[in-house]
């Protein structure tokens, strides 16, 4: 029963309103009664009322007769969430049916009932087909999250920040779920008020918060800019939160300011995923048409809402939520299987490529040697370090040359020096092919020093930039980074440093003599 209410603001007998309930009534201060009333002429043989109420206390009259009260007590003080069933009485017919609301809450004053009315079957039937939407949202939100955890489990080897990000759609996807079961009728008979308007309250200050953060571990070149709003986001939570658990604050009112900062957020959100889409990321080349698209929709809502609208039919928070759920669940599960599949070729690959390379390391080893030794009979010498060092030199000056990179050596190691056991001087063709093969190092500055019985070996590289699906799969393949040669230089009882910086790279490596 949507139409042809009289509303009466108490105090204002002279005040009549008749209209609609989708719409706010204005200028109704807070704790003000509001009467809405119509007569009752459908005959029903078992009537049944199922009534809806925002935040407000309610009472329901037949006639003069009160039917039902929702009124404060010792134990709770405030209003919540309100569904319930009324059984009316037989008389009804010919009867004015009076409901009357008042709230402590501002932005709640003045917001109309939601009544239903007819056969007690009916009724029942109408909600549970109504409820079938949310029912089939509540059991996707439970599959996707034994999908999502399936996935976790068979993909032990992420990085902590994939591992967040999962983490991340995991909560996204649940508090989509708990919503879609505190909007359900049928369900949400199963919670008192209070426990229906904490559930409702605290997944929508929640939802956001969850898909911006994850939205932040997916920004690349605009993270630190974007970590501004989601950080603010963050802190105005966590001050909500304490506010409440004093008692400074209380939750319905929470949820106005939450919502009036996610307006803000929808449009800063936007600007993000655009300016990433047109830096190559990939996530938001290809969700940013729905999450900005969502963020328009989200903030024609919440202007409704301010408005002066008012029970609302369609949800549309919710369903934006689920669209921008199955997308990203959709993007994040293709990508996991993707890499697990990039995965396993890789490691492949890397098996067949590792036999070849010890082969050619072996080869070169002896090849370095075998010159190293002729250019030492030449002039009678034992065949030292430095020797070696200029074989391998040589060779490699032409390799690089033929991959387009820029190579540079610098030797400073004492004539006298004796070569190194072969464990060693496998290391360094190694490193050399290292960077040889790697198609993400452009230039290459490699110096090799000996201090007094140690030999120093530091290497500058630049890396160039790709955004590539391949480039994203092979780190997340990588655990950590150059890490068989890292166990190669402690195998051979060195020392082992590196550091990153943007896009320069920096390796120190000391080998004993």
């Amino acid at each position: 029963m949507d139409k042809h209410w009289t509303f009466i603001v108490k105090g204002h007998s002279d005040h009549y309103i008749v209209g609609q309930t989708d719409q706010r009534l204005k200028n109704i201060p807070p704790n003000t009664a509001l009467i809405m009333q119509q007569p009752l002429d459908m005959t029903l043989k078992n009537p049944q009322v199922v009534l809806r109420a925002n935040h407000q206390w309610v009472f329901v009259y037949i006639g003069e007769k009160l039917i039902y009260s929702y009124d404060a007590t010792n134990k709770q003080s405030r209003p919540g969430l309100l569904q319930t069933t009324i059984h009316l009485p037989d008389n009804y017919r010919q009867q004015k049916l009076r409901v009357v609301t008042k709230t402590p809450y501002d932005y709640y004053s003045g917001i109309p009932a939601q009544i239903f009315i007819g056969e007690a079957a009916a009724v029942n039937r109408f909600f549970i087909l109504h409820a079938l939407p949310q029912f089939l949202l509540f059991s996707l939100c439970l599959t996707l999250i034994v999908l999502m955890f399936a996935v976790i489990c068979l993909k032990p080897a992420q990085s902590k920040k994939q591992l967040l990000s999962s983490l991340l759609l995991i909560g996204f996807i649940f508090l989509i779920g708990l919503q879609s079961l505190a909007l359900n009728v049928p369900a949400s008979a199963l919670f008192d008020p209070i426990t229906l308007s904490t559930l409702y309250n605290l997944t929508s200050i929640l939802i956001p918060v969850f898909l911006t953060s994850y939205y932040w571990l997916r920004t690349n070149k605009y993270r630190q800019y974007y970590l501004y709003g989601v950080g603010l986001q963050i802190l105005l939570l966590i001050f909500g939160l304490v506010s409440l658990a004093v008692g400074k604050l209380s939750l319905p009112v929470a949820m106005q300011i939450f919502s009036g900062f996610n307006v803000f957020m929808t449009l800063f959100t936007s600007a993000i995923a655009l300016a990433e889409s047109a830096n190559d990321n990939r996530f938001y080349t290809i969700c940013s048409p729905a999450i900005i698209m969502a963020a328009f929709v989200h903030c024609f809502f919440y202007i409704q809402l301010f408005a002066g609208s008012a029970n609302l039919t369609t949800d549309w928070p919710l369903i934006l939520f689920s669209g921008l759920m199955i997308l990203i669940f959709g993007y994040h599960i293709t990508e996991e299987i993707s890499v697990s599949y990039y995965q396993r070729v890789q490691q492949q690959k890397q098996f067949e490529q590792g036999l070849i390379m010890r082969e050619k390391q072996k080869n070169l080893l002896e090849t370095f040697n075998l010159m190293a030794e002729k250019e030492a009979d030449e002039v009678d010498q034992t065949p030292s370090l430095t020797q070696f060092l200029y074989q391998m030199e040589n060779y490699y000056q032409k390799k690089f040359r033929k991959q387009a990179k820029f190579f540079s050596c610098q030797f400073l190691t004492s004539p006298e020096t004796k070569k190194l056991d072969d464990e060693k001087l496998t290391f360094l063709i190694q490193l050399f092919e290292k960077f040889l093969t790697d198609p993400t190092f452009g230039t290459i500055d490699i110096s090799i020093q000996q201090k007094q019985d140690q030999l120093v070996i530091e290497s500058k590289t630049s890396t160039l930039a790709r955004h590539s699906f391949d480039q994203f799969a092979a780190t997340s393949t990588m655990i950590e980074p150059y890490q068989e040669l890292e166990q190669a230089v402690k195998r051979s009882n060195g020392q082992w440093q590196w550091q990153e910086k943007e896009k320069q790279q920096y390796f120190k490596i000391i080998l004993d003599l």
